[in-house]
């Protein structure tokens, strides 16, 4: 019996480790990689007209589409960069968005004084994913990973860009005002003189809310400027998250449950900032719409954004680890979202391996063959954290590591340890007795 009763301990706190042990990389899929990259098979159509489409290299079919909003179609907004020099993922191309009021007055009826909140225009482009992709229904149960690789416009303006969003979730949250999910750049950090937030860097801000808690959290110890390549990695536990610029933690938010689903009719997009429309109609003349007005436009170049099911830590993201596909998959088709549709995960050979690219002449692209290379704030804003409930959030010690489940580890086996410890007491008294 007592052989018996000590087995069942040894068990009991093996189950335990290994029922809170840390994700690891290899356990965590992809769920949508996109490399904004003039490279043939990455992206379909022409980057002059309103017609690409960026392919979702995991093979899940979450496509981004490009879309124009205010006179934006009026504009030549996309244009290649020349790539990527920093970390390990480099390019020799990024997708650059224009979105710039320089630009856009040529076309938009701007009047002095006026900005994009305060009864103007924002003409420009921007992405979203193609309706019924399986990443506008994912709910991220187990928390979620996003890689970001970017770099900001030195025409980026105070008045015409700040709080826009790179990479977000449409369907505002009326209560909140707030986009349910939005990785974001907040405000200049000084010299309101010039107006530019480029030139000064911006802080940026994290957006996360339901119908009942929002965060919305702006890190101004995480200044970014322009002409400078970023690596940007958010990564959630599904409670905890945490921020890394280039490899390094910088404020780690924590005590929220990850509620990200809203509406699976809506898409994610890159370079949006959308508000509320109604009762709003003074701060935009852009188009009222479900998801959201959309107010700011990105300005600045993005080489690869990924979308990862679990968290990872810094060492497996693309900053370290570059990864490229053996086979690129074919243009996903739009279709209209079925809720009694199961659909699986795609998962494609990823080969962590800086890939070997060849130049190419043509603008427009196709999937076949191997890929080939070319080269002042608003009132609704607040820096901090506000929420119903307690929201904590942290500044990262440099080169400190995200371990959520520690504590959990430690908890569960001493506490197996305890018990293991009475059983044994009770069985020494029997035997005594």
């Amino acid at each position: 019996m007592k052989k018996i009763i000590a087995l069942l301990a040894v068990i009991s706190v093996m189950i335990s480790c290994f029922a809170v042990l840390p994700v690891h990389a290899d356990d965590v899929k992809t769920v949508a990689h996109w490399k904004l990259q003039n490279v043939e098979g990455y992206f379909v159509g022409d980057i002059e007209k309103d017609e690409l489409q960026f392919i979702d290299l995991s093979g899940n079919g979450n496509d981004l589409v490009s879309k124009a909003v205010g006179n934006g179609s009026q504009l030549d907004i996309f244009t290649w960069d020349d790539g990527v020099d920093k970390g390990e993922s480099k390019s020799g191309s990024a997708l650059k968005m224009n979105n710039t009021k320089v630009l856009a007055a040529a076309v938009d009826p701007y009047t002095e004084g006026e900005t994009s909140w305060t009864g103007g225009y924002t003409s420009g482009k921007y992405l979203e994913t193609i309706k019924g992709s399986p990443l506008n229904s994912n709910e991220f149960d187990e928390g979620f990973s996003i890689d970001i690789i970017v770099k900001l416009s030195p025409e980026l303006d105070n008045d015409y860009n700040r709080y826009c969003g790179i990479f977000s979730r449409q369907g505002v949250i009326e209560d909140q005002n707030e986009p349910p999910f939005s990785i974001a750049l907040s405000e200049w950090k000084d010299d309101a003189e010039s107006g530019m937030i480029g030139q000064n860097k911006t802080w940026m801000q994290y957006v996360h809310c339901d119908d009942a808690q929002k965060v919305n959290v702006e890190m101004d110890e995480i200044l970014i400027g322009a002409d400078e390549w970023h690596h940007i990695l958010v990564s959630s536990d599904g409670f905890s998250t945490t921020y890394y610029i280039d490899g390094e933690p910088m404020r780690t938010i924590g005590d929220f449950p990850f509620l990200l689903y809203t509406d699976p009719n809506y898409s994610w997009e890159v370079g949006v900032g959308r508000k509320w429309g109604a009762g709003h109609e003074n701060e935009c003349k852009n188009e009222d719409a479900p998801e959201g007005i959309i107010r700011r436009l990105f300005a600045g170049s993005i080489s690869e954004i990924r979308v990862m099911d679990g968290p990872i830590e810094p060492e497996d993201s693309l900053y370290y680890k570059p990864v490229s596909y053996s086979k690129i998959p074919e243009p996903a088709t739009p279709k209209e979202y079925n809720p009694d549709e199961t659909t699986e995960e795609v998962t494609t050979e990823e080969i962590t391996t800086e890939e070997v690219t060849e130049e190419v002449t043509t603008e427009d692209q196709t999937t076949e063959g191997e890929p080939k290379d070319t080269a002042n704030t608003d009132a609704e804003n607040t820096t901090g954290a506000s929420s119903d409930k307690a929201v904590t959030t942290d500044k990262a010690e440099p080169g400190a590591k995200k371990n959520s489940n520690i504590g959990a580890i430690i908890g569960i086996i001493a506490g197996v340890v305890v018990v293991a410890a009475i059983i044994s007491f009770i069985l020494i008294k029997k035997k005594k007795k």
